[in-house]
């Protein structure tokens, strides 16, 4: 009788983790969202969040307004704030966090917010994402697809995606621009 009382703990620790995973099954559920591997940070709910009310389809590159998931190396990821104007009716100086990654000489990809903050929140926006990917070795974003731009330099094709930032996530925890979306 002592084994099973030892043995239940056990199984209902390895329970939630095994439900929220994603799966195959998940995958089959919800097979849009997700672009690319997810390193065991993402679950299903991740996944169902962006398909909630909506009618989801496969991501072309060309803006549609839903919002997909993409995971990368942390060690590409930068993260920082702009300090922008004075507004005299808010009395606040406003700022802009960003998320850029490189995943290549030739190719980035920027995450910015729907509008600016207040520049304290920029800062504090900011600070979060450096928690949360500290000693990460990757980190998914999620957002809506905006635009690519091209241009050439030094003759070479440099391309850039520009996303409207959703969520970030590391096995550390999650962050959300709207309020309730990492639960």
């Amino acid at each position: 009788m002592k084994k099973y009382h030892l043995l239940i703990p056990i199984i209902f620790l390895q329970l939630p983790s095994q439900l929220l995973a994603i799966t195959p099954e998940s995958l089959k559920k919800y097979p849009y969202q997700l672009l690319t591997n997810d390193y065991g940070i993402l679950n299903e709910a991740n996944l169902k969040r962006y398909t909630y009310e909506v009618n989801t389809e496969p991501f072309t590159g060309k803006f549609n307004g839903l919002d997909y998931w993409r995971c990368y190396k942390t060690k590409n990821v930068t993260v920082w704030y702009e300090k922008g104007y004075y507004d005299s009716d808010e009395k606040i100086t406003h700022g802009s966090p960003y998320i850029r990654i490189k995943t290549n000489s030739t190719t980035t990809y920027d995450y910015v917010l729907r509008r600016a903050f207040s520049l304290n929140y920029a800062k504090n926006k900011v600070k979060k994402w450096q928690q949360l990917m500290k000693n990460q070795q990757f980190v998914c974003i999620g957002g809506i697809f905006v635009e690519k731009n091209i241009k050439i330099e030094d003759r070479k094709q440099i391309t850039n995606y520009l996303w409207g930032f959703e969520n970030l996530k590391t096995k550390k925890g999650c962050d959300s621009y709207f309020s309730g979306w990492c639960n």
